[in-house]
C-alpha cells in the first residue's frame, strides 16, 4: 500500500515571512499539527509543528509584564526562527513501510510529501499511518475477529492448510499472515468474518493447531 492513498493532498503551507502568531492561528483554525514551509516555487524549506510554537510562547508562570514583552516579540517573529530546516520528507511513490521506517528513525509526527523537485504536494502523518494499517489489517471491521495460533512445525505449508480449512468450512478469512519469532514457535494470525468465533477455535484445534492466548 502506498502513502498516496492516505496522505492529505494540497496541504496548507506557509511561506518564510509568516509570523509565529499567524502560523499558530492556522493550526488552530484547521485542527492539524504541522505546517510545511515553502518558497515561492512551493519547494519545501522546512516544517513548523504545534510543539515548536508552544515552546516559543512564554510560560504561564512568568510575571505578566515579562510575558507581555515576550508576546510582543513572538508576534513579529517569522517562522524561520523556529522551523526545522532540512526536515524529513518522503516521495509520492513511498509505501507505508517506507513511511514507518522514517517515522521511527527521525522521531517526527508528519512527513511532507514532495516531488523529485522538492515541491510539496501532500503531507502524511502518524495518524494517517495508523488509519492505513488499521484498514490493512482489518481492525474494527464489523463482525471480524483476530485469531492467533502457534506454528509448531508439526506439518508443512501451515498457511495453505489454514486457508483451505477455513474455506472448506465456509469461514471467510480476509487476512492471513505468519510472523517469525526470534525464539519459540512462529505465530500465525488470521482475521475471520464470523460471529461464531468459538466454532473457528474448535475447528483449528481439531486440526492440530494450538490457539495462542495471553
Amino acid at each position: 500500500m502506498f502513502i498516496a492513498d492516505y496522505m492529505t493532498t494540497d496541504p496548507v503551507t506557509i511561506t518564510a515571512d509568516i509570523t509565529l502568531t499567524e502560523a499558530r492561528q492556522l493550526l488552530d483554525d484547521h485542527h492539524f499539527r504541522h505546517l510545511p514551509v515553502v518558497d515561492g516555487a512551493k519547494k519545501l524549506i522546512g516544517v513548523v509543528s504545534d510543539r515548536d510554537l508552544r515552546l516559543a510562547y512564554p510560560s504561564t508562570v512568568i510575571e505578566d509584564e515579562e510575558r507581555e514583552r515576550i508576546f510582543q516579540i513572538v508576534e513579529r517573529t517569522p517562522v524561520t526562527a523556529i522551523m526545522t530546516a532540512n526536515c524529513s520528507c518522503i516521495g509520492i511513490d513511498a509505501t507505508l513501510d517506507d513511511a514507518l521506517l522514517v517515522f521511527e528513525r527521525d522521531k517526527v509526527g508528519a512527513l511532507p510529501v514532495v516531488t523529485d523537485d522538492d515541491v510539496v504536494i501532500g503531507i502524511f502523518s502518524m495518524r494517517d499511518l495508523t488509519a492505513a494499517y488499521k484498514k490493512l489489517f482489518g481492525a474494527a471491521e464489523k463482525g471480524s475477529s483476530l485469531i492467533a495460533v502457534l506454528d509448531e512445525g508439526k506439518t508443512t505449508r501451515s498457511l495453505s492448510r489454514i486457508a483451505s480449512l477455513l474455506e472448506d468450512n465456509d469461514v471467510q478469512c480476509t487476512r492471513l499472515i505468519k510472523i517469525a519469532q526470534e525464539s519459540g514457535f512462529d505465530r500465525i494470525y488470521m482475521r475471520v468474518n464470523t460471529y461464531k468465533v468459538s466454532n473457528v477455535h474448535k475447528l483449528l484445534q481439531d486440526s492440530g493447531f494450538t490457539l495462542l492466548k495471553p
